[in-house]
């Protein structure tokens, strides 16, 4: 489970998911996110994200740090893949990938 947060520049993931894949995380590509909270270490791997019927091949960081408990699918690697439809009056969430 992620949030979806269209303040987020990137896809980022507890550091559990890149070890249950399988993946080495300081083996990618380091980057420092900053936020109000503070900032924290990174690394970039390609992976395959599903959503219902949909993949998209893209980058996402895993957190170093075990401690990191957020998912969140950010603008870069999520959001530039698909469209999204908010109608808050009937608390309805449209969602379709950016070719459709």
């Amino acid at each position: 489970m992620a949030k979806v947060d269209t303040g987020a520049t990137y896809c980022i993931f507890e550091r559990d998911y890149a070890d249950a894949l399988g993946i080495e995380v300081e083996a990618g590509r380091m980057e420092h996110i900053s936020t109000a909270t503070g900032s924290f270490p990174v690394y970039g791997h390609t992976v395959v994200m599903r959503c219902l019927d949909w993949s998209v091949e893209t980058m996402v960081y895993f957190a170093r740090s075990p401690e990191f408990s957020r998912n969140v699918l950010g603008q870069i690697g999520w959001l530039d893949h698909f469209r999204i439809g908010l109608v808050h009056h009937d608390s309805m969430m449209y969602l379709s990938h950016y070719d459709d």
